[in-house]
């Protein structure tokens, strides 16, 4: 049986674009092996090749919720725990995914760890919709 993803085993994640990279910020496409995302990196001196820890932090989280209420059949729950990711314009993101770690807010989803800096309730799945993703180095 594997091992539950969390922050300290999760894969690094991959740099494959760097939008300006002569500037100090960047737009940095990252990939998680099964996604890619756009993210916001300041100060960036990534290249393509580069990998770093999986870690994203949302800017302006506008929808942070349970996938589904405590009342809900097990069986009802399915639908709404599909792990999703959507991209919407150019950095703006929503998505289900899998709680990993309550108390500082972490979810995974499609290889990625979300940090969104607050204890989440006691779920096992979230929806969010946020409208940027951002790195750090």
């Amino acid at each position: 049986m594997n091992d539950p993803m969390t922050p300290a085993n999760a894969p690094e994640l991959v740099v494959t674009r760097v939008d300006s990279p002569d500037e100090e910020a960047a737009f940095v496409t990252l990939s998680s092996g099964a996604a890619e995302v756009v993210a916001f990196c300041h100060p960036c001196e990534l290249v393509v090749g580069s990998r770093i820890p999986n870690r994203l932090w949302p800017l302006d989280v506008d929808v942070l919720q349970a996938a589904y209420l405590d009342d809900w059949p097990e069986e009802e729950r399915a639908a709404p725990s599909v792990e999703r990711l959507e991209h919407h314009g150019h950095a703006r993101y929503s998505g289900v995914g899998q709680v990993i770690d309550a108390a500082h807010g972490r979810v995974l989803v499609r290889g990625f760890v979300i940090e969104f800096g607050e204890a989440l309730a006691d779920v096992r799945h979230v929806e969010f919709d946020v409208t940027r993703l951002d790195c750090a180095v």
